[in-house]
């Protein structure tokens, strides 16, 4: 049952390494940058690394793939198109080149003769050096996306995440149109195919590939994908979506079967929501965990907003050390956690220092945020990045507990851990999402420290709830 990956996993990309997959999603201004993930099955994933280092832009739709026995991943941000590579896959990284081109989306292919080129936003290719590293040609448009059916409500006409593969005469070129959210029936992937890649391109009789139909249907705004082929020559797309009613919590990551016809065109074959015989492959598990004790060297599972400092964070028998920035709350790089819970409770031992406000929040942006602190011993509650409550009780250090039950938000209190006291100021979060604030962003919860000095948090622990 999708999804396969529940949480804000937004613009995937996929390929397979004999009978390996990989999978890279964007990550935003969050940090570290990009994340892939590895998987046997397509359904199963396990975060293998980040790749991306050094980066301070927003990064979004990255393709990742190997030739010529190099890894790459193509994405952009900043207004440009950017690339990184490795010899191994969990290994070091170079630093990102930009290729200096425009639009966004970037989607690699090779064609027969091993010629390399990015196909861009709008359908646009441009041509690549050898190594894949630069540009070396001019950018051409080669298919243009035919209007989309007033019948359908739509955010507007956007093509862009071109993926492109070939299977026997034909390249197949797919792509997103109809923007990213807005109305639930706004996203959707279409489908040409070509037998050069300079066209000329035919459009499916098929389209869309992917769509959602009705504003009733459970998967909102279906689109942007990316099709694999499995160890058994089965077809797959995987894209993302987002869950009705619940859009704050970003994009999932969804799998659908792909069918090809005897005209050589292909469909999905079966709705989002409903089961599917999975692919074949072993089951790797995933051993991470939301919780945390804060034992051990690494920081890992978190991902910080804008964060270009790492020294801030030390960890210690007694538990993780975070020096506060001078800086709002929003803006002081919450340490943050990827969830598609509808509902879940977080609790965490506060002792921040003199003049340190630190808690618990639950992020959107820099701006939209909600969140109880600890401050010179008094207690105070966020909505939207406003100060919405203040408790005066002139304790130093804290159990803190947020419970979030189906975007219902409630903030408590406690010395030994076990007896909590309510904050009574209850926030519905159901509409700060990216249609209230833009930036195609999913609320987030996790931990801060802001003003002087520093705190020490210790036992990070989340449950899920039924």
């Amino acid at each position: 049952m999708n999804p396969i990956l529940d949480g804000d996993y937004a613009d995937p990309a996929v390929f397979r390494e004999g009978e390996t997959y990989y999978l890279t999603v964007s990550t935003g201004q969050y940090r570290p940058g990009l994340s892939i993930f590895e998987s046997k099955d397509l359904v199963n994933w396990r975060l293998l690394c980040h790749p991306l280092e050094k980066f301070e832009g927003s990064v979004w739709a990255p393709d990742i793939l190997k030739m010529n026995g190099k890894y790459y991943i193509y994405f952009c941000a900043e207004g440009s198109n950017w690339v990184i590579w490795s010899d191994q896959i969990d290994g070091k990284w170079s630093e990102a080149i930009d290729l200096h081109v425009g639009h966004i989306d970037p989607g690699h292919v090779a064609d027969e003769k091993g010629k390399r080129y990015l196909f861009l936003s709008d359908n646009y290719l441009v041509p690549l050096s050898d190594d894949g590293l630069s540009v070396a040609g001019e950018m051409v448009q080669v298919l243009k996306a035919p209007p989309i059916s007033e019948s359908w409500d739509i955010e507007g006409a956007f093509p862009e995440a071109p993926n492109v593969f070939k299977r026997g005469e034909y390249y197949y070129l797919t792509y997103a149109d109809g923007g990213t959210s807005g109305p639930a029936t706004s996203h959707m992937i279409m489908s040409a195919r070509a037998k050069n890649l300079y066209g000329p391109w035919e459009m499916s009789p098929y389209n869309p590939i992917v769509h959602t139909w009705s504003r009733e249907e459970k998967w909102h705004s279906k689109g942007h994908g990316h099709f694999v082929e499995d160890i058994e020559g089965k077809w797959w797309v995987i894209y993302h979506s987002y869950e009705k009613g619940y859009d704050a919590l970003g994009r999932k990551l969804l799998l659908s079967p792909v069918e090809f016809m005897a005209d050589g065109w292909f469909r999905v074959t079966k709705p989002a929501d409903e089961a599917t015989l999975k692919p074949v492959g072993e089951v790797i598990e995933d051993n991470s965990c939301f919780s945390d004790d804060f034992q051990g060297d690494e920081i890992k599972g978190w991902r910080s907003w804008e964060e270009k400092d790492w020294t801030r964070y030390q960890k210690s028998e007694k538990g993780l050390l975070i020096k506060a920035v001078n800086m709002t709350i929003g803006m002081g790089h919450p340490l943050t956690i990827i969830t598609g819970d509808h509902s879940y409770e977080i609790t965490i031992h506060v002792s921040p220092e003199k003049n340190c406000e630190a808690g618990i929040i639950l992020q959107y942006d820099d701006k939209i945020y909600n969140a109880i602190s600890l401050k010179n011993g008094c207690l105070k509650i966020y909505r939207l990045g406003q100060c919405l409550a203040a408790k005066e009780t002139g304790k130093k250090a804290y159990w803190l507990k947020m419970r979030n039950e189906e975007q219902y938000v409630s903030f408590y209190y406690s010395e030994d851990g076990v007896s909590y006291h309510k904050m009574n100021y209850v926030i519905n979060t159901a509409s700060q999402n990216t249609h209230a604030y833009n930036g195609f962003l999913s609320l987030r919860p996790g931990i801060f420290a802001v003003g002087e000095n520093a705190v020490l948090f210790q036992d990070f622990q989340y449950t899920g709830l039924k």
